[in-house]
């Protein structure tokens, strides 16, 4: 035998089924490195995606801090970093510029009537006018639910923003298309001019918006530059704000009361609570100076309630046949419980309801048909508990006709300062006699108010008024001198 022949008989030689199985494990390595390469993959993918949407996120979070969701203009905390900027560069290069903020209160009450689509709708409208009508270089942004904000850079001069001003009111106050109607908003706008009002962007927007509220407040002009008497009120208006933080509590809010007669026999029928603040350094203030600033704290509510309470006690000292009258400033007859706080105020004092009369102005009952529709409803439920209404400064809101139509109230008190120019203005007396005409073609009793002479007294008379109020009759009092007063009248309550 050949030797080769027999190293190759002894060397062992590998089965067909020890072949197969080596074949059948590189098989599964490449499939379970396939698998792996394929994990991997996946893995590097998802880490990836979770990548753009951690960025994604974070982005969101960032537009939401920064961007309004309704308009996607800058909000107030991004306007005013962009605007701080601007005031720096400003401070280096001289230039004017100024500052505009645009108030459009229809805005909240779209919220309300509408719905937040159509609200966020009106907005979007209102912004993107905004934004087209000023240039590339201005900031346009939305500050507020019904404020926005417009920089106007590189004036020449700070009178230059008095024409962007009006340019701006006649681009919002045109009609919007809502919902396939056209609703109407009213712009009003607060300037204040770097350097003149400020140098910085806190000032600017602070003396922006105490003009624009000085606008609103006036009715005087649509647009308000500020000003030292801006400033002034401003500043007083500052200082009554905290002071009426305390002036409940330290005793320093009151009531008057003033006489309201039958205009032909001069017999006292009822008497209205006014609401006074005796403060120690400006005096004795009368309502009209305050109550905005009580509405802006949110105070208005428990001040209100309170002097409700305290009226209603006084009225049970009175003769049972004399009734009294109550004024709702908007924020109270807006409230959603104004019915119910009444009736409990009547059930703890043991005041009949039919004695008490509430009276609310034109103007705190709202101006779009949305709001008085709301408003009528609020004061028909009062109607059917027992108390009447009065339309109060009949003749001053926006809505006179609209509510006499749909809702009948029990009195219209026509506002004292077409009483007081009588009887030498001819306008004054057309206008009281057609608003007694209107007053008791739908059965309401006539009030007029402001009366100070006999003069006055004889013409409201004439004219169709049924009852007079003024100090002709008497001028408002505490309780302590009302009581002798009445006593003083006789029982037959007739002012002499």
């Amino acid at each position: 035998m050949h030797p080769t022949d027999a190293d190759s008989t002894d060397r062992p030689r590998p089965s067909v089924h020890t072949a197969a199985n080596g074949g059948s494990d590189s098989v599964e390595l490449e499939r379970a490195i396939a698998e792996r390469d394929r994990e991997l993959a996946w893995t590097s993918e998802r880490l990836v995606a979770e990548l753009h949407e951690r960025a994604a996120a974070q982005a969101s979070v960032l537009a939401a801090e920064r961007y309004d969701p309704a308009t996607s203009l800058p909000n107030r905390r991004l306007f005013e970093e962009r605007l701080a900027q601007v005031v720096s560069d400003h401070r280096a290069s001289e230039e004017p510029a100024a500052v505009l903020l645009v108030g459009v209160q229809q805005l909240v009450a779209l919220r309300a009537s509408m719905g937040f689509r159509a609200a966020d709708h009106a907005a979007r409208s209102v912004g993107e006018r905004l934004r087209l009508a000023v240039r590339g270089a201005d900031l346009v942004g939305r500050v507020g639910d019904a404020e926005f904000a417009v920089a106007l850079m590189h004036l020449r001069a700070s009178n230059d923003a008095m024409p962007v001003a009006r340019k701006l009111i006649e681009l919002v106050d045109a009609p919007l298309r809502i919902d396939g109607q056209d609703v109407c908003v009213r712009a009003t706008i607060g300037v204040a001019v770097c350097p003149a009002d400020g140098t910085d962007a806190d000032a600017l927007m602070q003396r922006a918006a105490a003009a624009l509220q000085f606008a609103n407040e006036t009715s005087v002009r649509l647009y308000q530059f500020f000003d030292p008497v801006v400033a002034q009120r401003d500043a007083r208006r500052l200082q009554l704000h905290a002071d009426l933080r305390r002036a409940q509590q330290a005793g320093e809010l009151l009531l008057h009361f003033q006489p309201r007669v039958n205009a032909r026999t001069r017999r006292v029928i009822g008497i209205e609570a006014l609401l006074r603040w005796l403060h120690p350094r400006f005096g004795l203030l009368p309502a009209g100076q305050f109550v905005d600033v009580a509405e802006e704290s949110g105070l208005i509510v428990p001040i209100g309630e309170a002097m409700l309470t305290q009226s209603c006690v006084a009225a049970t000292a009175w003769p049972r046949e004399i009734g009294l009258s109550v004024n709702l400033s908007a924020r109270e007859f807006r409230g959603s419980d104004i019915d119910t706080t009444i009736a409990r105020v009547l059930r703890e004092t043991g005041l009949a309801p039919r004695r008490l009369q509430i009276e609310v102005t034109e103007s705190s009952l709202g101006r779009q048909d949305a709001e008085i529709s709301v408003a009528i409803e609020r004061l028909t439920r009062l109607r059917e508990s027992g108390v009447s209404i009065a339309l109060d400064q009949f003749g001053t809101g926006a809505c006179s006709l609209t509510l006499l139509r749909d809702f009948a109230a029990d009195a219209l008190n026509i506002e004292g300062s077409f009483i007081r120019s009588l009887p030498g203005d001819p306008a004054a007396q057309a206008i009281l006699r057609s608003i007694a005409a209107l007053g008791r073609h739908f059965g309401m009793r006539v009030v007029a108010e402001g009366v100070e002479s006999e003069e006055q007294l004889e013409f409201a008379r004439k004219a169709g008024c049924s009852h007079a109020q003024g100090y002709l009759f008497g001028r408002p009092m505490a309780q302590d001198e009302l009581l002798p007063y009445l006593q003083q009248l006789g029982p037959h309550l007739a002012v002499r």
